[in-house]
């Protein structure tokens, strides 16, 4: 295996037995590798450029060369510790915890809270799914920061700065380590804070003064940097293959290849997709309410649904397609597409965590001349078709695309385009507290003044 990744899987704590005797074999006959070693090892517990010229000095000293020597054929040239850890790299450790013992205070600044590294500084309409706080000005523990929606900064307690945007992982390891697993940031790093290393999926980033911006698109997928000003080194880990960019330069790494520019990164460019037919209800879409008092709780821009305990105010939502004109024999799925939107009606707490909805399509044809102003009981019930589908929705959310996409819906769609199809969208749970006001589900309708209304989508088969 390469120095470099042995090195590498030494310091994050991968490396097996065999390899510790390997680098311990590397190490001893390789003082500039030693050298590498001693510069790896000070980056990765956080030391300062101080301390990284005062261990490299230390290290390939020719003065005590023959000191390291000795010591190392007294502890056995390739033998392992009882940790498994080869012993010129116990040698190495230890001249560098030398540095810690005669460092001044200032090289490592001590926080209030130790088990803190870094602060929340900033959040723009932000929305978190994360287990650590997420308050502007909250101290940050080791742990997952999981961005879904606006922007935050995360400032390390070395003081390097981490701007990340939505959506995007980031782990906190230490005051000089974090991992990206995805998403965008631009970090920036003061200079008591040379030498942050952020880590991503294939390989990490070391920060030698000021700014960089980097973006992960996940495990498996490239991960791009670019200097805006000062000067970074880029690591794959598998080939050990690394970098050194300045001012205006790029890179992109994946799982074996390093790929440097020099400007920036090229414009990303959005994969070819197939078409897509839509298929719109033309307005005709309506919601029914059981007690027929549609003045009071229906409105136009919205398809409202409910199943409340008394029933009186049961809602559901019919919604009419004209797919006469659809080529079905070069169709390879259908889905419904639903756009939900805050109805402003009931409390969400009145229902389950999770909410079961039912999508049946329209088979009674004695009930498909319902109009927009139809009755409870002159409009198409669930009694009057078949189940197409169901799709979930937590009782937290009231923004998002929803429906259903599978081969029962592409099959009735089929076997009923000889006419206008009728599909009946039902909340199958209802609510948990009591008879008072619970949510109301609504669907933006033809309409509504932001989403689109309800739209049936069709794939068309590959060509060869």
């Amino acid at each position: 295996m390469d120095p470099k990744s042995l090195i590498h899987r030494y310091l994050i704590g991968e490396v097996s037995e065999s390899e510790a005797a390997e680098l311990d074999r590397l190490l001893e006959a390789d003082s500039d590798l030693r050298r590498e070693f001693v510069i790896a090892a000070a980056m990765d517990t956080g030391l300062r450029e101080v301390a990284f010229e005062q261990a490299i000095d230390d290290v390939v000293d020719p003065a005590r060369e023959s000191a390291l020597a000795t010591t190392t054929e007294s502890a056995g040239k390739v033998s392992a510790g009882k940790n498994g850890l080869p012993s010129i790299v116990l040698v190495t450790a230890a001249s560098i915890l030398a540095i810690f013992f005669v460092a001044p205070a200032w090289l490592f600044p001590q926080s209030e809270d130790s088990a803190t590294v870094a602060t929340l500084l900033s959040a723009e309409n932000a929305a978190w799914e994360s287990s650590l706080p997420t308050t502007p000005g909250s101290e940050l523990a080791p742990g997952l920061m999981k961005l879904v929606a606006g922007i935050a900064t995360v400032q390390f307690r070395s003081g390097a700065e981490v701007m990340i945007e939505a959506p995007a992982n980031l782990v906190l390891i230490s005051p000089m380590r974090g991992r990206l697993l995805d998403g965008a940031a631009v970090v920036s790093v003061p200079k008591p804070a040379i030498g942050f290393v952020l880590e991503t999926p294939d390989g990490y980033v070391v920060d030698h003064g000021t700014e960089f911006a980097v973006k992960v698109a996940g495990q498996g997928k490239p991960s791009a940097f670019e200097v805006i000003k000062g000067e970074i080194s880029v690591h794959l880990v598998s080939t050990g293959e690394n970098v050194r960019l300045t001012d205006r330069q790029s890179a992109s790494i994946s799982d074996q290849q390093l790929t440097s520019f020099d400007g920036q990164l090229p414009e990303e460019t959005l994969e070819a997709t197939h078409q897509v037919l839509r298929v719109g209800t033309e307005g005709r879409a309506t919601s029914v309410i059981r007690n027929n008092k549609r003045k009071k709780r229906n409105h136009p821009d919205l398809l409202m649904i409910k199943r409340g305990a008394a029933g009186p105010w049961d809602q559901r939502a019919l919604c009419g397609f004209d797919v006469s004109d659809v080529d079905f024999e070069t169709m390879k799925s259908a889905r419904l597409r639903l756009n939900l939107v805050p109805s402003g009606l009931g409390f969400a707490t009145r229902l389950p965590k999770i909410n079961r909805f039912a999508v049946y399509g329209l088979t009674n044809k004695a009930k498909s001349d319902w109009v927009i102003e139809s009755l409870w009981e002159d409009a198409p019930g669930p009694e009057d078709g078949v189940l197409l589908g169901t799709f979930e929705i937590p009782r937290s959310v009231q923004r998002g695309s929803f429906g259903i996409e599978n081969e029962t819906l592409l099959e009735f769609l089929k076997t009923h385009s000889d006419s206008p199809v009728t599909l009946i969208i039902d909340r199958l749970t209802g609510q948990i507290d009591g008879e008072g006001p619970g949510l109301v589900h609504a669907f933006a309708s033809d309409s509504h003044p932001e989403a689109s209304g309800p739209i049936l989508e069709f794939s068309p088969q590959q060509k060869n």
